[in-house]
């Protein structure tokens, strides 16, 4: 079932920030942020003859808005490896197209798996890797929509199967840099026990 990912990934993502994030206007703000996102998911508009989900729009808005207050060299970088996500996003999806077979696994979970490992290796801090990954697969389909408009195929941009792929994306990344976060938390933990018993001794 198309969507099933994104709905109870996002209700996750939404009962975690509102019950067991810090309070502070940040929490409030991802919070009502997940739960537009949630309430658009259903409704589309038509944009230069392309249907495009309300979500997409409103998560991009919120991308956009995000990248602005960047720094110069940041918001560059940014830009730059977005760009590279979202070719890497729109090649996997030709690829799938002319020749479906070598996706040998579940689609969305190989192209959030793409998406993940691109933006790890790109960036090194978790709100830069966030917004190059949304930005990136969003522009991405929509590149991928614009390519198959070309050749008559009429293509939903930001479909449930694209918010499916991205909430995969965005759950894998937030797992990844949760257990870097435990190991580190751990490392410092041991390293403080070990230079309390040298004192001792």
């Amino acid at each position: 079932m198309e969507g099933i990912y994104f709905y109870w990934l996002f209700w996750l993502f939404w009962i975690i920030s509102t019950f067991f994030m810090n309070r502070h206007i940040k929490r409030l703000k991802i919070s009502l942020y997940l739960l537009i996102a949630i309430i658009l998911s259903l409704n589309s508009i038509v944009l230069l003859d392309f249907e495009i989900s309300m979500t997409t729009v409103f998560v991009l808005l919120v991308t956009y808005a995000v990248i602005a207050k960047q720094t110069t060299g940041r918001r560059l970088y940014v830009i730059f490896t977005s760009f590279i996500v979202m070719i890497s996003y729109a090649t996997f999806l030709l690829f799938e197209l002319y020749d479906p077979v070598w996706v040998i696994f579940n689609r969305s979970w190989m192209l959030a798996a793409l998406l993940v490992y691109l933006v790890i290796i790109m960036h090194q801090y978790i709100e830069q890797r966030l917004i190059t990954l949304v930005a990136g697969a969003i522009h991405g389909d929509i590149l991928y929509g614009f390519l198959l408009r070309k050749f008559s195929f009429s293509y939903p941009i930001g479909s449930m199967q694209f918010l499916d792929v991205l909430a995969l994306s965005l759950a894998f990344l937030l797992i990844i840099s949760g257990f870097k976060f435990v190991s580190v938390f751990f490392e410092q933990y041991f390293s403080q026990q070990e230079g309390e018993k040298q004192k001792q001794s």
